[in-house]
């Protein structure tokens, strides 16, 4: 028998598994965040010119990141572990 000390520890791939499980969920976040917001400031943009006043890039940037904002944090809250 040899004595629990000299056993190899696993703990390295449970840190590795956890770094690559918390990538993913950041890809995610991105994913589920950020191609609402392009969507949207596009279509703001382009519902802008199309009523003859263009917004300008300072306004379309600060509407895309308050929607980007406001869909990760509402998917981080709701897809937490507690």
């Amino acid at each position: 028998m040899t004595p629990a000390a000299a056993q190899p520890s696993d703990s390295t791939d449970i840190e590795t598994e956890a770094a690559s499980e918390s990538s993913y969920r950041i890809a995610g976040l991105l994913i589920v965040s950020l191609f609402p917001a392009l969507f949207w400031t596009t279509l703001l943009a382009v519902g802008g010119y199309a009523l003859g006043t263009p917004l300008s890039p300072l306004a379309l940037a600060t509407f895309g990141a308050a929607i980007a904002a406001g869909l990760a944090a509402v998917f981080t809250t709701l897809f937490s572990r507690i």
